[in-house]
């Protein structure tokens, strides 16, 4: 059955909805949780959409928002005299929420735009690395550079790559740490 939202009184507390939310606010405001539950039932749905309206963006931003939109309600709120006004104050802090992470998405990708900009003087091209990497996975032992293969290319777990190798998978994971170890001690080198 569909949620459906009183319209005229407080199904909970059976008094005219406004003294409900008087109640309810002041409530949630002394850190009520079961208030807060119901705020949060009565609001999730409604905040969900006005967070895929405003922000055109996947489930998983918009369920971030009315998240942090929720949690903000949670700590900020103060008794609020009216249905309407309740209303007004969540449809704000929601917008606010959503302009929020929309701000720190632009900043995000604006960090990774500079970065991919201020590659260091020395970097050497993707396909020079590519190749380095070719070579120093070359001078790996066979069984290293076939686990490290088993465990990254294709996905297997430690104990399927152990067993490809004849070893354990607690042995494959030694294996791959030393490896991993090792090139990383190369590129080091490589960098000086």
């Amino acid at each position: 059955m569909p949620h459906q939202r009183p319209t005229n009184t407080d199904a909970r507390a059976d008094v005219p909805r406004d003294v409900g939310v008087r109640r309810l606010t002041h409530a949630i405001a002394r850190g009520d949780e079961q208030a807060f539950a119901l705020l949060y039932n009565d609001w999730f749905e409604p905040a969900y959409a006005m967070a895929r309206d405003l922000t055109r963006r996947d489930e998983s931003f918009c369920l971030d928002v009315v998240q942090d939109a929720m949690l903000k309600a949670a700590r900020s709120m103060k008794p609020i005299s009216t249905e309407e006004h309740l209303n007004a104050w969540m449809r704000r802090v929601v917008h606010t929420a959503a302009l929020d992470h929309l701000r720190a998405e632009r900043r995000r990708r604006a960090r990774e735009l500079a970065r991919a900009g201020d590659a260091p003087e020395g970097a050497q091209p993707l396909d020079e690395r590519i190749q380095w990497l070719r070579t120093e996975l070359a001078k790996l032992p066979a069984t290293d550079r076939s686990l490290l293969r088993l465990k990254f290319a294709q996905s297997t777990t430690l104990a399927e790559a152990g067993a490809s190798e004849g070893i354990t998978g607690a042995s494959a994971h030694g294996r791959i740490r030393r490896a991993i170890a090792r090139l990383a001690e190369a590129a080091r080198r490589n960098e000086r």
